[in-house]
């Protein structure tokens, strides 16, 4: 079977495919807003919260970037400051504001020196999955692959495989005009396709700098 894997060109086509099929991402999040202003200069890419109304921040990167750490961090205490605020502002949502929000970073790649930083931080939940986009039997699916996920998360409902992930959605307006995305095909069987890809870019990421190791 011919596997075409799509190259997302920014942040804000990934984002706008996330939030299509968050469960792709975590089974139970319910979408509370996106590309949510948190000052003049940054966006909260995606806020949920999950099953028990954790609130749940989405950072997300088309790009490997160690930056998006230090931005999620600065995310991450806005709005555990403004919890009470989000609380009263959406009341439609169980929003929990008793729980620590926690944060997932989606990104093609990051570096060795960005996860072991991540798995030494104490006191924060923090969850990295990197993400490759694939178009096969006519239906488009995010593929996500853990790597680094904190004890709290690892009891969280499974995250929906490519192959129950619906094709993407028609939408209306600006958004309706097709993404110019690149494709490659890839001729191999989806498990090999997995495997390899995910081999690839492991052995380009430690060739790749990192702003820790400066």
């Amino acid at each position: 079977m011919a596997i075409a894997r799509i190259r997302i060109k920014d942040s804000d086509e990934l984002r706008k495919i996330v939030v299509d099929d968050v469960s792709a991402v975590e089974g139970g999040l319910e979408i509370i807003s996106e590309n949510m202003p948190m000052d003049s200069k940054e966006k909260i890419d995606v806020l949920c919260h999950d099953e028990k109304g954790q609130i749940v921040i989405l950072k997300l990167s088309a790009n490997e970037d160690d930056h998006m750490f230090f931005e999620g961090l600065k995310i991450l205490s806005h709005v555990t400051n403004i919890k009470p605020l989000l609380k009263f502002t959406y009341k439609d949502f169980k929003i929990n504001e008793k729980e620590a929000p926690r944060l997932i970073f989606l990104a093609p790649a990051f570096s060795p020196q960005l996860i072991d930083v991540v798995g030494q931080m104490q006191g924060i939940q923090m969850d990295l999955y990197t993400w490759e986009y694939f178009e096969f039997d006519g239906k488009r699916a995010l593929h996500l692959e853990t790597v680094w996920q904190s004890e709290a998360t690892k009891s969280k409902p499974r995250r929906v495989t490519p192959a129950k992930s619906k094709p993407s959605k028609a939408v209306s307006g600006e958004d309706k005009k097709e993404p110019e995305s690149i494709t490659e095909e890839v001729v191999m069987v989806p498990d090999e396709a997995d495997s390899r890809l995910v081999e690839t870019e492991s052995k380009e990421r430690t060739k790749k700098k990192s702003i820790f190791s400066l």
